[in-house]
């Protein structure tokens, strides 16, 4: 982590390998009076020219403390200080004098002596956390006219801020203008009465600061143009040597080396370029004077490293493939003619910093692209790579830097990618300017003193979508995300932010323009926003309509909260009531509301009657305004016989109530079966809301269907069907009854909980009752009414009808008792292109809330032993619900994520639309806001399409509101991810076992002809009984379904009892249904009714998910470890003989974030997982025919590890 204090100091022992260019400057001093012919000889490429040394590597120090045989330091540097400030600023102390902390590497300094090299010591900070001092920005602000004692003294400012920023590194700029800031025999210095280079030194080391120093290699003393020649090479390694020797900072950054295209080049070549060529003379020029440079250094200065000053980019990708993913208008390599890859890939530097100017966001030199690429090149090598940064940028209009916090999101960036050995900043200036707080979120960020999820935090906002709109409603919600440490403004005035930085306001809109400014780090957002004053936005019917005498009809309209609103028609007012809108179309967040009315139509005549359009009239606000709907013709009077004789095309056509006219579906209405045949009466209904048109026939059964759900047939009108026989037959999954029937006649279903009720229609006779199986107490005929009664209440989860032949099977959801076997799917809204609701913050919204909590629910299930099918998000729900049939799902969970205009609104609800289902959304909407520490809204009834199917048991689940911040933070929270789907699997757990009938048996007899029926459950005596937990934690509201097996399978009498012994902690239902109560501990027993065999479940009860959230959100340090690895142990043989045996699971890593396990095995026919341990790493599994399969162990939270052992099942 980039995170050193200042002081702190690395002594590095590294090899210093002499590199001298000699042979380069013997050879271009030999041909022709000194021209360049030998750099002739080497060729333009990418990788550069000419063999390169290698320094050999040096070995490790123990603490920065050198023993004997690595030799002694290098000379330390004496400033030599001005007689007016000596006394101020004494000399500072001997280099060889290492920090503490520092550590190091011992290199060699070979030489031509022949005598043994000497090792030689680099200073270098385990993290560098430096910053540049420049003249003119940071000293010498108002010019060079300045005594020694002011200038000391603006030097010393400029370091103590330096200290105060807690940087640990100074960088000095030795060039000022066309002046070097040191003493120099040959270039010229600026006339100041102080050597600045070796005051910062000497300074700078006092305070315990790492020194380096810029040094522009192309300055030379006298000559013009940009040349490598003998002359100016002997100029370069003469002056630079000379400045090592006389500073010795902990290292130079050699700069000032590109060789672009201009006439200063040119001219050069034109001197010594000897015929070589233009292009390749630019290429070799940089080399030349680097290695020039790196040289001299080495020579007079071995404990000074050497480092490349390196423009940002070598080469963009579209020029050269080994280039980065930029496209910079200059680079190193293409318009500098540097090859600095090359450079460093060849070894000739101890570091290289990158003037890494871009922001994270921009185009052509992005931050983390370019900091990538230099991690790439100094990859395999011993150079070290640091960035310097573009403090001076902050706050200017540049693309990216307009964002306050982008130098601590570039120190984020880094650290993420790696390869990076620290940062510097180019501007001390501009740190000290602190441009909106930005130096002050770096410097925290960098003393582990703020968040960094907060740095990253820009305004966002998710509501509303669009800065200039037009709306009718009366009011604007503001809803978004920010860094909680810096306020949000709206037209000026702060407004409240959470804990994580969410906020939403609702804002009055006035008629006309409304303007608001929302502004929050440096980052403002302007909204102009038109009201126009609209009291009804829109009305139902419209167009069209045509109804039956007699009949009710719907009639709706959407307006402010609070309207009056009526509606008139033919004489009569109609006075409409606000309704919550319980269908798909809702808008959750309108300020509209619903209001509904029924009108009834005039008893029909002769011939059709106009009634003509109905007028809605509603007043708000002191405004009324009305708006027309529907013309309504009332249908001649209808004669029963004088209609068409019809059969039903679709798999299930769903019926109305004839009596009222609507597109509401109506739970007390089931589907007839495709082939059942009636006939029409009347004229066809025409119902038309906005764009949508349906149209009705009603059935002279008493029922309207959909005019695309019937064909006419041409044949007769059923009447006097005969039903011959009737059996019922039960599997494992299902209980069928079935009807011989002569004709295909329709029927009307009522269910009160207890039994179901099928009203057969043109019916004469029927057969003799029979006793029940499967989920059936008993089947007997009242007439031609079917009487289906329960052996259990509650027990029906859903049912489908078909036809085969000319017999109508009526197949019945056999409840599994539990999640082990039963099938559920799982339906995460929204997706696709459908975002649903918007959160707080942007790429969170409802579709990827309910997606996450979807995959956690489906893995909780199939852990628990269920078979799982997930839909496709962004889907059609009509292909949604067909997958769920065609899955034969026994439950299906529709997972959503609620909003609403106000932000105080919260709470968990689940909606469902056939009783039969009520229970279950009760137990989810109970488990869900006990998990979520939030209210529980109850199961409610409403007319979502995913909930109006009658073949199973489906809900459509209401987390949470993302408009409330509490309940969005939660959310998006992994570990509350987890307690929801963990909560909605316990509710479908609960509900299965409260409608479980206990064993179904299975046979293929026929009823009516077998002496045993009705005694499925014969048997053996009970030998056991077992729970399929021992040990259970649950917090208060939540319930959960305790599964008891036993055994033997066949045994007689399967019935049970369950106890609590304390049922102000557990109560428990007649079914094992259990509800935590209160906080405590409690034991429920289980007692078989045969025998009285026990088993004891401990159950712990925490309070609420409220209560222990603060402790939660600090557990888990681990968290996002996967597990790794499973292996599996236990015996590899069992018998067929019901025993069990125990298999133990072990998870690697240990400290996982969820080191749980799901278990399953390969074929459910041969091995059975009758119980989980608590910690689910113990299972144990029983044999039940002969034959191999596997018992599967997998990891949780998307971790890949999964591990199979294999299980011989003998008799």
């Amino acid at each position: 982590m980039f995170k050193d204090a200042p002081n702190r100091k690395k002594l590095i022992l590294v090899l210093s390998a002499v590199f001298v260019s000699l042979t380069l400057l013997t050879g271009v001093l030999a041909y022709l009076s000194g021209p360049l012919t030998e750099l002739a000889q080497g060729p333009a490429q990418s990788e550069g020219s000419g063999p390169s040394e290698s320094r050999p590597d040096g070995e490790q120090g123990m603490d920065g403390e050198i023993s004997e045989q690595d030799g002694q330091t290098a000379d330390s540097s004496q400033a030599s200080v001005p007689p007016d400030v000596s006394a101020e600023n004494p000399a500072p102390p001997d280099a060889s004098s290492a920090p503490p902390d520092t550590a190091g590497e011992t290199g060699t300094d070979s030489s031509d002596n022949g005598q043994a090299d000497e090792p030689v010591y680099f200073n270098v900070p385990t993290e560098m956390r430096g910053v540049m001092i420049s003249a003119g920005t940071d000293y010498l602000t108002n010019g060079t006219d300045v005594s020694a004692q002011e200038l000391a003294t603006q030097l010393d400012e400029a370091l103590a801020a330096a200290q105060q920023l807690t940087m640990n590194t100074v960088i000095i700029d030795t060039q000022y203008g066309d002046s070097v800031l040191f003493e120099s025999s040959a270039l010229e210095s600026a006339p100041l009465g102080l050597d600045v280079t070796e005051y910062l030194c000497a300074k700078a080391r006092e305070m315990g600061f790492y020194v380096y120093a810029t040094y522009d290699v192309s300055t030379r003393s006298g000559g013009e143009g940009l040349t490598a020649d003998g002359a100016a090479l002997d100029d370069l390694a003469e002056n630079i040597g000379a400045f090592a020797e006389a500073y010795k900072p902990d290292g130079i950054l050699l700069d000032g080396y590109e060789c672009a295209d201009s006439p200063a080049a040119y001219a050069g070549y034109l001197q010594s370029g000897g015929g070589m060529g233009y292009e390749a003379y630019q290429r070799q020029v940089p080399r030349a004077l680097l290695e020039t440079a790196a040289a001299a250094v080495r020579e007079n200065a071995p404990g000074v490293q050497v480092g490349l000053y390196a423009q940002a980019v070598w080469q963009n990708s579209d020029a050269d493939p080994d280039g980065s993913d930029t496209k910079a208008e200059t680079t190193a390599l293409g318009t500098g003619n540097a090859d600095t890859r090359a450079f460093v890939k060849d070894g000739l530097f101890d570091f290289v910093m990158v003037k890494n100017y871009g922001s994270t966001n921009e185009e052509t030199a992005r931050f983390g692209v370019v900091a990538a690429w230099w991690a790439g090149v100094v990859d395999g090598t011993d150079t070290k790579l640091y960035m310097m940064h573009a403090a001076d940028r902050v706050g200017t209009q540049s693309v990216g830097w307009t964002v306050y916090e982008q130098l601590t999101a570039q120190i984020i960036r880094l650290e993420e990618a790696g390869g990076s050995s620290g940062s510097a900043f180019n501007s001390l200036a501009a740190l000290r300017s602190d441009p909106g707080g930005s130096t002050t979120t770096l410097i925290q960020y960098l003393n582990d003193e703020i968040n960094e999820q907060w740095v990253l935090t820009q305004l966002a906002v998710t509501k509303p979508a669009e800065l200039t709109f037009t709306t009718q409603e009366q009011t604007v919600t503001f809803q978004g995300a920010s860094d909680p440490q810096a306020d949000v403004t709206l037209n000026g005035e702060k407004i409240p932010t959470n804990e994580s930085g969410y906020f939403t306001i609702r804002e009055e809109l006035k008629a006309g323009l409304n303007t608001f400014t929302i502004e929050h780090k440096g980052k403002s957002l302007t909204y102009n926003i038109t009201r126009i004053v609209q009291v009804i936005k829109e009305v139902s019917p419209t167009g069209k309509i045509s109804v039956d005498g007699g009949m009710q009809v719907s009639v709706s309209a959407l307006a402010y909260e609070g309207a009056q609103v009526t509606a008139s028609v033919g004489g009569q007012t109609i006075q409409l009531t606000e309704t919550e809108d319980d269908t798909d179309e809702a808008e959750r967040d309108s300020g509209y509301r619903l209001y509904v009315g029924v009108f009834t139509a005039p008893s029909a005549s002769a011939t059709a009657t106009s009634m003509g359009n109905i007028t809605f009239t509603a007043t708000a606000q002191g405004e009324t305004q009305t708006m027309q709907g529907a013309s309504v013709t009332v249908n001649k009077l209808a004669v029963m016989g004088d209609g068409a004789v019809v059969y039903v095309t679709a798999d299930q056509a769903e019926t109305f109530p004839t009596d009222t006219l609507n597109d509401n579906s109506n739970p007390n209405y089931f589907p007839l079966p495709q082939g059942t045949v009636d006939k029409t009466y009347g004229d066809e209904i025409v119902y038309k809301n906005g764009s949508v048109t349906k149209t009705y026939w009603k059935l002279e059964s008493g029922v309207r269907v959909y005019s695309s759900d019937i064909k006419a047939s041409g044949g007769a009108m059923p009447d006097q069907n005969v039903i011959s026989d009737m059996r019922i037959k039960t599997s494992g999954s299902y209980t069928t009854v079935t009807l011989d029937m002569t004709q295909k006649v329709p029927y009307k279903v009522e269910y009160d909980g207890s039994r179901l009720v099928f009203r057969f229609q043109y019916t004469a006779e029927t057969p003799g009752s029979v006793d029940g199986k499967g989920i059936f107490e008993s089947a007997s005929w009242d007439g031609s009414n079917l009487v289906l009664t329960l052996k259990k209440a509650g027990g029906f989860i859903g049912y489908r009808a078909y036809y085969e032949g000319d017999s109508l099977n009526l197949r019945f959801h056999n409840s599994p008792g539990g999640l082990s076997g039963a099938r559920v799917v799982v339906d995460p809204g929204h997706g696709g292109n459908d975002p649903g609701a918007e959160g707080f913050y942007p790429g969170k919204d409802e579709a990827d809330i309910n997606y996450a909590i979807a995959e956690k629910l489906v893995a909780d299930l199939k852990s628990q032993g269920a078979s799982v099918l997930m839909t496709q998000p962004g889907s059609t729900m009509a292909t949604r619900l067909a997958a769920a049939r065609s899955f034969n799902a026994q439950v299906l969970v529709s997972v959503h994520s609620n909003t609403a205009p106000n932000s105080s609104a919260k709470g968990t609800e689940v909606y469902y639309f056939y009783p039969f289902a009520k229970q279950l959304a009760a137990n989810i909407s109970a488990n869900v806001a006990s998990a979520l520490g939030t209210d529980n809204r109850g199961a409610k009834a409403g007319l979502y399409y995913m909930t109006r199917e009658s073949q199973f048991a489906c809900v459509l689940a209401e987390i949470g509101f993302l408009s409330n911040d509490d309940e969005y933070t939660k959310m998006i929270n992994s570990k509350y991810q987890n307690r929801i789907a963990e909560a909605i699997a316990n509710g479908v757990s609960a509900y299965l076992g409260g409608t479980s009938s206990g064993y179904y048996g299975s046979d293929d007899e026929e009823e009516g002809d077998d002496e045993d029926s009705g005694d499925e459950d014969s048997g053996d005596a009970v030998e056991s009984v077992s729970l399929d937990r021992e040990k259970l934690s649950m917090r208060v509201g939540e319930t959960y379904q305790l599964e008891a097996t036993v055994r033997p399978r066949t045994a007689e009498n399967k019935d049970v009892t369950w106890e609590s012994d304390d049922e102000d902690v557990v109560e428990v239902s007649p079914s094992g249904e259990l509800t935590a109560v209160g906080e405590g501990e409690a034991q429920v027993t289980v007692t078989t009714d045969d025998g009285g065999e026990t088993a004891v479940c401990t159950v712990k009860v925490r309070g609420d998910a409220s209560d222990d959230e603060q402790d939660d959100e600090q557990a888990d340090p681990e968290e996002g470890v996967l597990v790794e690895s499973i292996s599996i142990s236990g015996p590899d043989e069992l018998e067929a003989d019901g025993s069990r045996s125990e298999y133990t699971g072990e998870v690697s890593p240990a400290n996982a974030e969820d080191p749980g396990i799901k278990w399953s095995v390969s074929d459910p026919d041969i091995l059975e997982i009758s119980k989980i341990s608590d910690d689910e790493h113990t299972v144990y599994v029983e044999g039940l025919q002969e034959g191999t399969a596997y018992l599967i162990a997998e990891g949780y939270n998307g971790s890949e590890a999964i591990e199979k052992f294999e299980i011989r099942v003998v008799s």
